[in-house]
């Protein structure tokens, strides 16, 4: 018996002998061996990634180009502004480096059919309506301002001394009359804008409609509701957005109407904005003065407002302007809004 077992035994290690011959033998890798292949299997992984993300960033970017009439419609539609607060507030590029805004004032405003507005080479707009002044400007910042925290699609409510003193405007019969006449020029307004080379930005009115009571009333006491077209939202892209210190501008004063444009028009640009011949300006802000009062009155204009601090320095020299402007940032942490409470007028 044991040596049928001993016998059995040995004929299994000679099977298992066997099969370990038969197994081709294994060389051992070196280190460095397998660190090659690492590299290899790595970079070919990096490469395909790469390829994967250029060809995902060309897709973006060719939708980004040729964006659909759905998408478009999608994204303002649900969009709200841009965040900002009540001390640095949004207005579009193409407000204020044109002649949309004038800086002319009087009662005698003319009706503009279709013209098409003097701006910077990469701007077109077309403008139908009544002529518009740094006052309309105003109160239509101080209405956007109230839109900024909700859809566009939806109301905005508030009361003539709200927006007065929004404005930094005297509380007076004149100022709520002033509110209100620039709240029916702008609805009564046809606006076409793009740059040059691109789909129109906007197409539509400044305001899309409004309600009010107590038409009468002189001292604040009248109550609107004013909406936007959302699509005008389209204007509000960070690379065609300024975001203006609203104490400067009222502390410059609605009377000082080249200022006020001067103001807005160079803080539209990144850092020191290249020279402008004064011939140029006299024509990008609509100025109906003469080109020799206009010289006069653009000079007055900058010394006011290096005098307020907003410039640190200009020169006209040979025609040409230069200005320097103070380095500091244009837009302070995003707040939420203050609600007004309104004051007896006595």
């Amino acid at each position: 018996m044991q040596a049928h077992i001993a016998r059995a035994v040995n004929a299994s290690g000679k099977k298992e002998a066997t099969k370990s011959a038969l197994k081709p033998a294994t060389k051992p890798r070196s280190v460095a061996e397998i660190s090659d292949k690492s590299k290899d299997f790595l970079a070919k992984r990096v490469e395909k990634a790469k390829k994967a993300l250029e060809a995902e960033t060309a897709e973006e970017v060719v939708v980004r180009r040729v964006p659909s009439s759905a998408s478009i419609e999608q994204r303002v539609l649900q969009a709200v502004l841009p965040l900002w607060d009540d001390e640095n507030r949004a207005v579009p590029n193409h407000f204020i480096r044109s002649g949309l805004f004038t800086v002319n004032s009087g009662l005698q405003r003319e009706f503009i059919p279709d013209l098409k507005i003097a701006s910077l080479s990469n701007l077109d707009v077309l403008y139908r309506g009544e002529e518009l002044h740094q006052s309309d400007l105003t109160v239509w910042m101080a209405l956007i301002n109230l839109a900024r925290n909700k859809p566009l699609s939806e109301g905005i409510f508030f009361t003539g001394y709200q927006i007065v003193t929004d404005c930094g405007w005297r509380l007076h019969s004149d100022s709520y009359k002033k509110v209100k006449d620039a709240i029916k020029r702008l609805k009564v307004t046809a606006i076409s804008i793009s740059a040059k080379g691109n789909e129109s930005a906007y197409t539509g009115s400044l305001i899309r409609d409004y309600a009010f009571t107590d038409a009468n009333s002189e001292d604040g006491d009248t109550k609107w509701m004013v909406r936007f077209e959302p699509r005008i939202s389209a204007l509000f892209m960070e690379d065609t957005t300024t975001f203006l210190q609203w104490e400067e501008r009222k502390r410059i004063g609605p009377r000082a109407k080249l200022a006020q444009w001067l103001h807005a028009f160079y803080f539209s640009h990144r850092g020191d904005p290249l020279p402008n011949a004064v011939s140029r300006l006299h024509e990008l802000c609509r100025s109906k003065d003469s080109l020799s009062s206009f010289r006069r009155n653009l000079k007055t204009a900058l010394m006011h407002l290096q005098e307020r601090d907003l410039l640190e320095s200009f020169t006209v020299v040979n025609d040409m302007v230069r200005v320097t402007k103070y380095s500091k940032p244009r837009l302070a942490a995003v707040k939420k809004p203050r609600i007004t409470t309104k004051k007896k007028v006595t």
